[in-house]
């Protein structure tokens, strides 16, 4: 009897037993899979906009997490760009064209998308004469592309290649578009942009030097002068500026040393000087011919002009001067009568000045000395408007 008690016990734990794994085994059966459970939300990473020829990726996100590969399917489809390479869980675009791009995943029975916006190439630019004059307005030429307005910013730069910032009382804009300057020196023009596309900022710069302005002076010059205003180095930039237009020769550095003579008469195509009485003005005359009690002690150089004739220059720290065929300049002995110093006479008949005006007057002194040989093929462009900074581009 007690052996029929145990032998039921035991079963009723086996039916137990058996009937919670069957109940568990049909819980299984009825269960979602954890994967499904997990997926609620599907989007795109990737920036909101992009530029023209940029290639840029983008990923499927699945509740915050990066698509791993070996996940369900996953499906890309673009309208107004380019997929150039897709691995399943992110791709790579790039469109030619701006606008907008819409970029759509599938995954799971999930559906994202995302709206790109496609700007231009981000670019500006400045097209703008070097060489300017103070107090004029000049056309920046600047341009733009994909870019906010852009902004101008101008540094003075100074002997040590350093860039300082120049306070608005010293130059002034009309937008973008057009720039003057007040004081000559060596500047350096910045414009600014912000990239459409993500905000950084592009910029280009250009050198510029201003130098005065050559202004024609309808009075007679006088040897003797008295109120001849020394010439800076400005100056003597924009005489050297002038002779290359009008006469066509390369530029001539007035900075640096040629052959000394003593002076005291003049008869030269161009003389170049400042005279107080007119203000602080760079003034030129045509025809000169003057002498005087004074001596300059002058140097002199020569170079070939674009017709093959030879250009005399003569200057100090007051007068340059620029004639076609001889120097120009002489010194006049007051014990001889008034004769030039070492004069034997005659001399042969000059060309006409380049551009027109008055033939030069036949060689002070007789013969004259026989033309310089060039100086090699043309000396160096001057040197940046107070000797520092790196050199000037060539002339437009």
């Amino acid at each position: 009897m007690e052996k029929d008690k145990v032998i039921i016990m035991v079963g009723v734990a086996l039916v137990f037993v058996v009937a919670n794994l069957g109940v568990l085994w049909l819980l299984s059966l009825s269960a979602p899979a954890p994967f499904e459970e997990k997926i609620t939300s599907l989007t795109i990473d990737g920036p909101d906009s992009i530029e023209v020829g940029e290639s840029v990726s983008y990923e499927a996100i699945l509740d915050g997490e990066v698509c791993l590969v070996g996940f369900p399917e996953v499906t890309w489809e673009i309208r107004g760009g380019q997929i150039i390479s897709n691995n399943g869980s992110s791709v790579t675009l790039m469109t030619h064209q701006p606008g907008e791009m819409t970029l759509m995943v599938k995954f799971s029975g999930m559906t994202a998308q995302k709206v790109i916006q496609v700007h231009p190439r981000a670019e500006v630019s400045l097209d703008m004469e070097t060489w300017i004059h103070p107090g004029q307005w000049y056309s920046t030429g600047v341009s733009f592309s994909g870019t906010t307005n852009p902004s101008l910013i101008l540094y003075r730069l100074l002997e040590t290649g350093r860039m300082v910032e120049v306070s608005p009382s010293i130059w002034e804009s009309y937008g973008s578009s057009e720039i003057v300057i007040h004081e000559n020196g060596n500047y350096v023009l910045v414009v600014e942009g912000k990239a459409l596309s993500d905000g950084r900022v592009v910029r280009e710069e250009k050198d510029l030097t201003v130098t005065p302005y050559v202004q024609r002076d309808y009075h007679q010059f006088s040897w003797d002068n008295e109120n001849l205003v020394q010439l800076t180095p400005a100056d003597k930039v924009a005489i050297q500026l002038f002779l290359e237009e009008e006469l066509g020769v390369p530029e001539v550095d007035l900075l640096s040393e040629g052959k000394l003579r003593d002076v005291n008469r003049i008869a030269s195509d161009y003389v170049f000087y400042k005279d107080s009485s007119r203000g602080d003005t760079l003034l030129y005359q045509t025809g000169v011919k003057s002498e005087g009690t004074t001596t300059r002690h002058v140097l002199q150089s020569s170079i070939k002009g674009s017709d093959a004739r030879y250009v005399y220059i003569c200057w100090d720290d007051f007068i340059v001067s620029a004639n076609i065929g001889n120097p120009g300049v002489s010194f006049v002995d007051p014990t001889s009568g008034g004769g030039d110093s070492g004069s034997s006479g005659g001399g042969s008949s000059l060309p006409p000045p380049i551009g027109g005006g008055p033939s030069p007057s036949p060689p002070i002194g007789g013969e004259g000395p026989s033309p310089l040989p060039p100086i090699g093929e043309g000396p160096s462009p001057p040197p940046p408007i107070g000797g520092g900074g790196p050199s000037p581009p060539p002339s437009v």
